[in-house]
C-alpha cells in the first residue's frame, strides 16, 4: 500500500484541517467540534438549515457539499463509519437557525442510531429537526422493500433539491417534503472493477478477481449482487441504464437529471466515454436528460468504479435544480436565491449542550446485600483496561471478519474506541463503573458507527446498575449483563437469529442467569461458553440486520463481527472478574 499518510488514526483529523484550510472561504470548523464542518453562510436567521453527515473516505462527500444553497453544516464520520451521535447534534445545533434543521442522510444503521439519538438531544433543546432517509441504491433491496435499500450518490440531489428550497424560505415541512421528493425520483446503481484499501488495515478488503466486474457494489466496498466478466464500457453503460431506468418505470417523454460518479481511481474520460453511451441509452427510451454532472462527486477511498444516479424531474425540481449553488465539491451557476446574510456571530453551541447529552442510566440495581463471592467495585477499573486490550489485539481479525461482508472497519473503530478508553483510565484509582462510563462516553462521543452507541449504551447502563455498590455478586453480575441487554436493545431492533452481537449476548446472558444458583464463577464460565457457541452460531446464518442484510445467501458462512467482539468483551469480563473473586 502506497498512500500519502502519516498516522492512519489521524487521516480523518488531518483531511478535515486540510479542506478547511483549502476552502476557508466557504466553510469554517464549528468551535465546539472539530468533527463538524459548517458553512460560512451558516446559520442563517429565519432559514431551515440543512444538515447531512457520514463517514470519510467518500470525499467530496460529504464535506464538499457544504456551502451557498446546498448543506449548511456536516458531521464528520471515521472512514466508512457514521458520525457520531454529540457530532450530527453539534452540526444541527450549528446550522439552526430558528426555523428547524433538516437532516438528510443515507440509509445506514450507524447513521440511523446516531441520528435518531441527536434528534432527541435537540428536542430537549426545544430545537425541532425534520430527517429524511435516503435510499436510492436499486440493487441493495428489491423494489417492494426499498426502505431497506442503502443511500448513495443520489443524496447529492437530495441536497441540492432541499437546499434551493430552503435558500428560498421554505418551511421545515417544505423542505422536509422537497428532499423526499427528490430522493424518491432517484435510483442509483454502482458497478465496482477493483478493491479499495483502509489505511488502518493495509490491504484490500475485498477483492475483484482481474476480468470480473462486481455489479450493485456498495460505497464500502460491500459486495454487489453478482459478479460478472468484465464488458467494454458501452456494454457496462447498457447495463446500468437498464438497472436504474426499469426500477424507474418512466413513461416516454420524461426529463432526467442524471449522475456519473468515479469511485476514486477512475480516470475522468473513462466517465465520459459511460456517460456517452449512458445518455444514448435513456434517450433511446423515450427520457431527455436535462442536465448531467459526470466527474467524482461521490467516492470510495481508491475503489475503481462509477455510479449512475437518474433522478426524474418536473418543471418544480427543474427550477430548484438549476439555482445556482457554490461548494467545494458542487458549484454551478444558475437562478439566484433572495440574498442571505449571516447571524451576526456564528453560534457555539454552550457546554451544557455540547456534552453527549445521554442520560444516565435508569437500569435497576440488585440490593446491597453480599451474597457469596464478590469482587470490589473501588479499584478494579483495570477490568476495563483488560478487555480494551483484547479488543486492540484483535484489531486486524475483527476487521478482517467485518471486511468479508462489510465494510472492514469494525476492529479498527472497536481498537480506537477501546484504546483511547484505556489510556484515560490507565493509572486512576477509578471505580469498575466510572471506568464503564469512561468507556461509555468515547464510544458514544467519539467513534460513532453502529457499535458506537450499542456498545456505548451498553456500558453506560451497565455502569448505571452498579453505581455506588461496594462490591458486586453473583446477583449485581446478572443485573448488570441485564442492564447492558438493556442498553443494547434500547437504540437496536436485532433479535436472536439476525446475525448481530445480539446472537452472543443473549444466550451468554440467560446462561449466566440460569447458572447463577451453581456459583458465581461456574455461571461465569458458563456465560463465557454460551457466548462463544452464540458467536459461533452466526455463521450459519443470513444477516438480516444492517449493511450485511443487503447480501442475502451470501452473507451466510461467515462469523458476524459484532458477534465476534461482543464474545471477546463478554469473556474478558468473566475473566476479569473470575481472577478477582473474593469470599
Amino acid at each position: 500500500m502506497q498512500r500519502f499518510i502519516n498516522n492512519p488514526d489521524d487521516l480523518v483529523d488531518e483531511t478535515v484541517a486540510g479542506f478547511v484550510r483549502a476552502h476557508r472561504d466557504l466553510v469554517r470548523l464549528d468551535p465546539a467540534n472539530p468533527r463538524v464542518i459548517v458553512s460560512r453562510n451558516a446559520p442563517v436567521s429565519g432559514k431551515v438549515g440543512i444538515v447531512t453527515g457520514g463517514g470519510s473516505g467518500h470525499e467530496p462527500a460529504f464535506i464538499g457539499y457544504t456551502g451557498r444553497n446546498m448543506v449548511d453544516a456536516v458531521a464528520v464520520g471515521e472512514l466508512f463509519s457514521s458520525p457520531t451521535a454529540k457530532s450530527f447534534a453539534d452540526a444541527m445545533r450549528a446550522a439552526d437557525g430558528g426555523a428547524g434543521v433538516a437532516v438528510l442522510y443515507g440509509n445506514y444503521a450507524g447513521d440511523n442510531m446516531n441520528v435518531k439519538m441527536a434528534a432527541q438531544m435537540l428536542e430537549k433543546e426545544g430545537i425541532e429537526v425534520a430527517t429524511v432517509v435516503a435510499n436510492d441504491d436499486v440493487c441493495s433491496a428489491p423494489l417492494s422493500e426499498r426502505e431497506k435499500r442503502r443511500g448513495v450518490a443520489g443524496e447529492i440531489f437530495m441536497w441540492k433539491i432541499a437546499g434551493a428550497v430552503a435558500a428560498k424560505g421554505g418551511t421545515l415541512a417544505e423542505v422536509q417534503a422537497a428532499a423526499q421528493t427528490a430522493i424518491d425520483s432517484v435510483r442509483s446503481v454502482g458497478v465496482g472493477l477493483g478493491p479499495c484499501t483502509l489505511p488502518a488495515v493495509g490491504h484490500p478488503n475485498f477483492q475483484i478477481e482481474a476480468g470480473t466486474m462486481e455489479v450493485g457494489i456498495g460505497h464500502h466496498g460491500e459486495p454487489g449482487t453478482r459478479v460478472e466478466p468484465l464488458k467494454s464500457a458501452n456494454e457496462v453503460a447498457g447495463d446500468m441504464v437498464k438497472i436504474v431506468m426499469d426500477d424507474h418505470d418512466l413513461p416516454k417523454g420524461s426529463e432526467v437529471a442524471v449522475l456519473v460518479s468515479g469511485l476514486g481511481a477512475t480516470p475522468v474520460n473513462e466517465l465520459y466515454v459511460l456517460y456517452d453511451r449512458m445518455e444514448q441509452e435513456i434517450e433511446a427510451r423515450g427520457a431527455t436528460v436535462y442536465r448531467a454532472y459526470v466527474g467524482n462527486y461521490f467516492t470510495s477511498l481508491e475503489m475503481i468504479g462509477a455510479t449512475l444516479s437518474v433522478m426524474v424531474l418536473d418543471d418544480d425540481m427543474k427550477a430548484l435544480l438549476d439555482m445556482e449553488a457554490v461548494a467545494p465539491g458542487f458549484s454551478q451557476t444558475g437562478n439566484a436565491a433572495p440574498a442571505i446574510q449571516p447571524s451576526a456571530a456564528p453560534k457555539a453551541a454552550t457546554a451544557a449542550k455540547a456534552q453527549t447529552a445521554t442520560a444516565e442510566g435508569n437500569a435497576p440495581r440488585a440490593p446491597e446485600t453480599i451474597n457469596g463471592p464478590s469482587v470490589k467495585n473501588a479499584g478494579n477499573a483495570a477490568i476495563v483496561e483488560e478487555i480494551a486490550a483484547v479488543i486492540v489485539e484483535n484489531k486486524a481479525w475483527l476487521s478482517e471478519i467485518d471486511g468479508k461482508i462489510g465494510d472492514g472497519d469494525h476492529g479498527i473503530n472497536m481498537a480506537k474506541g477501546f484504546g483511547r478508553a484505556a489510556e484515560r483510565i490507565s493509572g486512576s484509582k477509578m471505580t469498575l463503573d466510572a471506568a464503564m462510563s469512561v468507556l461509555s462516553d468515547v464510544l458514544m462521543s467519539e467513534i460513532g458507527g453502529s457499535m458506537g452507541p450499542l456498545y456505548g449504551l451498553m456500558f453506560q447502563e451497565m455502569a448505571s446498575s452498579i453505581k455506588g455498590r461496594t462490591a458486586i455478586d453473583a446477583d449485581a453480575f446478572s443485573n448488570m449483563l441485564n442492564a447492558g441487554l438493556s442498553g443494547v436493545r434500547s437504540t437496536g431492533s436485532a433479535k436472536v437469529g439476525d446475525k448481530t452481537l445480539i446472537d452472543t449476548l443473549v444466550p451468554a446472558v440467560e446462561a449466566f442467569d440460569a447458572s447463577k444458583a451453581d456459583g458465581f464463577a461456574p455461571a461465569l464460565q458458563a456465560m463465557a461458553e454460551a457466548a462463544e457457541k452464540g458467536r459461533d452460531s452466526t455463521v450459519d446464518l443470513v444477516a438480516r440486520i444492517g449493511r450485511a442484510s443487503r447480501l442475502g445467501e451470501r452473507s451466510r458462512g461467515v462469523l458476524d463481527a459484532g458477534a465476534t467482539s461482543c464474545c471477546m468483551i463478554l469473556t474478558e469480563l468473566g475473566n476479569g472478574f473470575s481472577r478477582r473473586l473474593q469470599d
